[in-house]
């Protein structure tokens, strides 16, 4: 019974967290500590009802509490203080526009259909695009110690970066291959935003940006590596192919193909988080979904490539899986 009570209410966890994060009210606590009274003038609210959340998120260890003061918790810090590079707060506000999505999953089930319409996060709606485009970033700059590595650009000149988003993985790969250039093409709704956040980057005279819808506009070529990283979970068996085949196109022979995302082991039924997202792609595309490893690997063989290999990572829900131009 209390494993089954425990889901039932894992949402009210993240609705802590998301009311947080909407507040404000890891931005208001200073450093040294806020008093729970001074946080509710500062940002507000009602001191009754805030105290009751400040100690709910004490709870969940995302903060620290001394007598009526509050601190945010070391281990969380750097995740949670905008001025900190590894901040994920863009990036669970973002998710909060997911969170009542999840409440209308059985209709979506039901319908075969996701319950918002197909691209509002990608141009559609430009407020919630915007958020969305922040929202991976502070999402890879989170994961990009785990990937980077992996990642293999010795030798490379010319790197693609294909549903680039923010172009957070492209440019630290830039940053860190001073001779690569880099071209990073997206919608250019999202390329908007990707400018920006380029802008400070000691790799923004190498990279490019090339506005293009990659299911239907012809994409450059001549490059020695290509990137798809976080967007084949928009796709299907049939368009994921297609997008394969458009990809090899671009890379010069013997170039090298990554795509990085989240996959699901061989019958489908782990990571959970895999499993997880999938049902949220189907909330919100019309195509999305998570493939297993195996799906991707005979996909990508089908469309020509040679020496596919899966790189399964311990510790980061993406994994990798390496291909080759003949």
């Amino acid at each position: 019974m209390g494993r089954l009570m425990d889901l039932a209410t894992g949402y009210w966890k993240s609705a802590v967290l998301s009311a947080a994060v909407q507040l404000d009210l890891f931005e208001a606590i200073t450093e040294t500590g806020s008093r729970s009274g001074e946080l509710a003038d500062r940002l507000g609210v009602s001191s009754e009802y805030a105290a009751d959340l400040l100690d709910a998120l004490t709870a969940l260890e995302l903060l620290i509490k001394s007598g009526d003061s509050y601190r945010l918790n070391p281990d969380a810090r750097n995740l949670l203080s905008r001025s900190s590079p590894s901040c994920v707060l863009d990036a669970l506000r973002f998710n909060i526009d997911l969170y009542p999505l999840w409440g209308r999953l059985a209709e979506c089930v039901q319908t075969g259909r996701p319950v918002v319409p197909p691209g509002a996060h990608l141009g559609d709606d430009p407020e919630r695009t915007r958020r969305f485009v922040l929202g991976m970033h502070s999402r890879a700059v989170a994961m990009a110690p785990a990937i980077l590595p992996h990642l293999d650009l010795t030798g490379a000149d010319t790197v693609l970066d294909v549903a680039s988003g923010p172009g957070t993985f492209s440019r630290l790969l830039a940053e860190k291959y001073t001779r690569i250039q880099v071209t990073q093409s997206d919608l250019p709704p999202v390329l908007e935003t990707a400018r920006e956040l380029t802008k400070e980057s000691p790799a923004a005279s190498r990279i490019t940006f090339h506005p293009a819808d990659y299911r239907k506009d012809a994409l450059p070529t001549g490059f020695d590596t290509a990137l798809l990283i976080g967007a084949i979970h928009q796709e299907d068996h049939a368009t994921a192919g297609a997008v394969f085949g458009s990809i090899r196109k671009t890379l010069k022979p013997g170039g090298t193909f990554y795509v990085v995302d989240m996959m699901l082991n061989r019958d489908r039924t782990g990571p959970l988080f895999s499993n997880l997202f999938s049902l949220n792609m189907r909330l919100t595309s019309p195509r999305g979904r998570v493939f297993s490893d195996m799906e991707l690997i005979h996909l990508l063989e089908q469309s020509g490539f040679g020496h596919v290999e899966c790189r399964r990572q311990e510790h980061a829900p993406y994994w990798i899986i390496r291909a080759e131009q003949p």
